[in-house]
């Protein structure tokens, strides 16, 4: 079977914004043509975003971060700091989701996340594989109540290495497509003190490029896919342009709640 073409974006760093009116031109553009997109960034300054259900004054009541910039995300859950991180987005065709809920692409990508960190000599674990053996680390962020950084949640599909959760993800659909992005922390920030990363729960060093090339291969094997890089085009970069200006850049999106 020939492996379906698919664009790699390859690691770069950009502002709140941008990140986010980059995710949303992505999802229009496969929404569109239905040429699978994966792209990997960071974030050119610290940043809190926040879950597209979030009030903007509760990152206040998160003193390290409170100063951070901050920008509203499309997708649900709790906020993140955006710090020593690799982010990730993948948008996919429906066409090649099965009907109903997305569980199964949530799945296939963590768990081509897991094998990734398995290269390095990470060992991490799904949420829900844990079964019986409480998280204990994180026990007394788990006694509230949607706790409001995203990495003091838990879901079934999220990774923990020693206890504590190093990924997360969330989607967003379209008509025609669903992207999903998410973060793996990569280190502890000072704007997050209470979340340690990979480097700071294993013996092993890793950057976020080698990550991100392991994770491109093995992405592509788990959707079958060969990856042509790509760069944004002038279309993309005009959409997310306007994109940014009128969405994410602006204070009516950024704290409309």
């Amino acid at each position: 079977m020939n492996a379906l073409q698919a664009r790699l974006i390859e690691l770069a760093a950009a502002g709140p914004a941008e990140n986010m009116a980059i995710d949303q031109a992505l999802l229009e553009s496969v929404d569109r043509d239905a040429v699978p997109t994966l792209r990997f960034y960071t974030w050119s300054e610290p940043t809190v975003s926040l879950g597209y259900f979030q009030k903007a004054s509760d990152r206040l009541a998160h003193s390290p971060s409170a100063n951070c910039a901050f920008v509203r995300r499309g997708t649900g859950g709790g906020a993140i700091v955006h710090h020593h991180e690799l982010t990730y987005s993948f948008v996919w065709p429906l066409e090649n989701v099965p009907a109903g809920a997305k569980s199964d692409l949530y799945q296939r990508i963590h768990q081509a996340i897991l094998e990734s960190l398995g290269r390095f000599g990470v060992s991490a674990s799904r949420y829900a594989d844990l079964g019986s053996q409480a998280v204990q680390t994180a026990a007394s962020d788990e006694n509230r109540c949607d706790p409001f950084l995203c990495f003091q949640r838990r879901t079934d599909e999220d990774l923990v290495v020693a206890g504590y959760k190093v990924c997360g993800s969330a989607q967003r659909t379209s008509r025609k497509a669903v992207l999903q992005h998410g973060s793996i922390l990569m280190d502890v920030s000072p704007h997050s003190p209470e979340l340690p990363g990979v480097v700071n729960l294993t013996p092993r060093s890793i950057a976020a490029p080698e990550l991100a090339e392991v994770l491109a291969s093995n992405m592509a094997e788990a959707f079958g896919m060969k990856f042509v890089k790509f760069e944004l085009d002038e279309t993309l970069t005009r959409r997310s342009k306007q994109i940014q200006t009128t969405r994410f850049g602006h204070s009516d999106w950024n704290e409309k709640r």
